[in-house]
């Protein structure tokens, strides 16, 4: 009986795709919500609302921190967004140490000839 099952295995065609789908369970189930996604959420509950992190641990935030966070968020450029999102999702100490670090300081104005000058914002029609 087991050399018919192997013939009849060898005469079905093969497909790659069946390896691949009966080894996807659940895919959304180990998947952490976006942090800002968590802060939203909170924000509508005030606060009454417990934080999920990369690091498998579970936290409430006041609304204080909340709120300071995401007006850091708002106020930060697009390369330092994604840096604040990825150490704050690693784990409390990560959220809090985004929360605190220090905010980019302001180019200095350039000093140069009148074209720079204009051009950089810092034109003094004197």
């Amino acid at each position: 009986m087991k050399i018919f099952e192997v013939i009849e295995a060898k005469k079905r065609p093969v497909d790659d795709f069946d390896d691949e789908d009966s080894a996807v369970q659940d895919a959304d189930q180990d998947k952490i919500p976006h942090i800002l996604m968590q802060m939203r959420k909170a924000f509508d509950v005030d606060g009454n609302y417990e934080f999920k992190f990369k690091d498998g641990s579970k936290h409430m935030l006041d609304m204080k921190d909340i709120v300071a966070f995401v007006k850091k968020y708002m106020n930060a450029k697009p390369l330092e967004k994604e840096a604040m999102q990825n150490q704050a999702i690693e784990s409390l100490e990560g959220l809090m140490s985004a929360l605190k670090s220090e905010e980019p300081k302001a180019m200095p104005k350039i000093k140069g000839s009148r074209y720079m000058s204009s051009f950089a914002g810092d034109y003094d029609d004197k």
